[in-house]
């Protein structure tokens, strides 16, 4: 059996998860997400993680049944992680948007349940679809200004707990949260901390404190783009060299091309790509690496038999910089030279 099969962490609801899964992000039926989710369930990987923002669960949903029905998997095999966007969370005295979201996720997937269920951000919309008012942000990655937004997660955090009651989701979990908005709903009256908090990590983005606050507290950190990224809304796809605020000495590149990560992967006859989710595995936390290629999915599988010597995870340490490819929604949350507000 596949060692990204049985390599898994468990949750604090006693739940056990694939420490690898593959993401789904921007993977449509056009750049065939039929033909990636069949590679990974036949290599071995038996996590997905999508999102109802992302806008393919239908078609998410026709392949997994598809691999279900061919015998490539089996649904209770598989742990299929979802999120509630902000168009569904409580807005105002309105409460049944969190469960009509659900209900709508479960439907577009074709399953009865959920292994996971995240609030993707800790905002609201008084809008329950964004096309009609021309998408969810400007080209420089400026909210539309036609959205109406608050930022709130403790009533929706709430209506969450009663679908992980009722059995619908088998746990839950939050995206892109702070430690003041986790430690707000560990305070809170609800009585059920996070499973998972699912955030932008990878060796320029380290996020050291998030990462001690949610280990003190046994939730799971999951983290997206472990590759970084290519491009953002700002056109910065990397930090600069320097030693100022979000700039770093081992910058200047993207990490696919940075010479430091070019230099490990080289020595251990490893691809960058799976250095870094190697280091991702290696620091404690749930990878999603995504990709459509077949290859690349079984390759950035094979990350689980080897280990990245001490020195060098430590010279990876060095990157670290604070620097994000992702963005929020306003100042306060997630302040970086790529938000359209952010000023040195």
């Amino acid at each position: 059996m596949s060692l990204v099969s049985t390599t898994t962490v468990k949750l604090n609801t006693g739940a056990v998860m694939p420490a690898i899964g593959l993401g789904l992000w921007n993977s449509t039926a056009d750049a065939g997400v039929a033909n990636a989710i069949t590679a990974a369930f036949e290599n071995g990987y038996r996590m997905l993680d999508g999102a109802a923002a992302y806008g393919n669960e239908v078609d998410v949903g026709s392949a997994v049944k598809d691999c279900i029905d061919k015998g490539i998997v089996k649904r209770e095999e598989i742990f299929l992680v979802s999120k509630i966007f902000q168009t569904h969370h409580v807005w105002k005295d309105d409460r049944s948007r969190v469960a009509q979201a659900c209900e709508q996720t479960l439907a577009d997937l074709q399953v009865d349940y959920l292994d996971l269920y995240l609030m993707h951000w800790p905002f609201t919309f008084q809008q329950t679809e964004v096309k009609s008012i021309g998408g969810l942000r400007l080209a420089d990655g400026t909210p539309n200004p036609k959205l109406v937004l608050e930022m709130e997660y403790m009533d929706t955090w709430d209506e969450m707990v009663k679908l992980y009651k009722s059995g619908k989701v088998k746990a839950i979990g939050v995206s892109n949260f702070t430690v003041k908005q986790l430690q707000d709903i560990i305070d809170g009256p609800s009585g059920v901390i996070p499973a998972v908090n699912q955030c932008e990590l990878h060796p320029y983005l380290q996020q050291p404190d998030l990462r001690a606050f949610c280990d003190k507290h046994g939730i799971k950190m999951m983290a997206y783009s472990p590759l970084g990224a290519g491009a953002s809304y700002s056109g910065a796809s990397f930090p600069q060299v320097g030693t100022g605020p979000f700039e770093s000495p081992y910058g200047g590149t993207t990490l696919m091309q940075n010479p430091t990560l070019k230099s490990i992967a080289d020595k251990l006859g490893k691809s960058q790509a799976q250095v870094l989710i190697r280091w991702s595995h290696q620091s404690g936390l749930i990878c999603i690496p995504k990709s459509v290629t077949p290859e690349r999915i079984v390759q950035n599988a094979a990350v689980l038999d080897w280990e990245i010597p001490t020195e060098d995870m430590e010279t990876i340490a060095k990157l670290d910089c604070g620097f994000r490819y992702g963005i929020g929604y306003g100042p306060g949350h997630f302040d970086c030279p790529n938000a359209p507000w952010y000023k040195k």
